[in-house]
């Protein structure tokens, strides 16, 4: 339910540099504070909100490849374009991965259900809160699997049990219909956005 050592430090890898190179197009908070390590996860926030607000950072980041990545590296950063920003209900943690359920569907349907995979740790030790819970974050894509941008915010909020049986009917007729999203393409971006 999480990713392995190796994609997390392939995600960093990627992640970082493009973080840093949004900071510097855009001069958003200190250089240093973007160095690896001990990143401060509210300057982390700035530089992401900015990113995923204007595409054109990521094409520029692809095109000019200023840390001289790999072109296996670019090609997932440019899998990033098929992002899924939101909100979402956290319903259960699964051996395979963490059921993520959109707190809103984009066409007046049915919600869309995700199974995403945690970074260094499970969702489910990552999460201060029990499930089901709600959080804000964005869903990309990363070899062949979905994960998050690395970077949520909790809501502290009780969901009631009405809501809360709701949300486990739409993943029980998810499954059965073998609806739960596992992988963002570019005909999944159509769907969710």
């Amino acid at each position: 339910m999480k990713l392995s050592a190796g994609q997390v430090c392939r995600f960093y890898g990627i992640w970082f540099p493009l973080l840093r190179f949004v900071n510097r197009e855009r001069r958003l908070v200190k250089d240093s504070l973007l160095s690896g390590t001990g990143v401060d996860p509210n300057d982390a926030i700035v530089v992401r909100d900015v990113l995923w607000a204007d595409n054109d950072l990521l094409e520029k980041f692809i095109k000019i490849n200023p840390e001289n990545l790999s072109a296996e590296d670019l090609e997932i950063a440019r899998t990033w374009r098929w992002r899924v920003e939101g909100s979402f209900f956290v319903t259960k943690h699964l051996k395979k991965y963490s059921v993520f359920v959109s707190s809103e569907s984009s066409d007046g349907g049915d919600s869309k259900i995700y199974g995403v995979h945690g970074l260094n740790t499970s969702l489910e030790d990552t999460l201060l809160f029990g499930v089901p819970c709600m959080l804000k974050t964005v869903l990309i894509p990363f070899e062949g699997k979905i994960t998050y941008d690395s970077l949520l915010i909790s809501y502290p909020i009780s969901l009631g049990r009405n809501i809360s049986e709701s949300l486990n009917r739409d993943y029980q007729d998810a499954r059965k219909r073998g609806a739960i999203i596992e992988v963002l393409e570019r005909a999944e971006l159509a769907l969710v956005r």
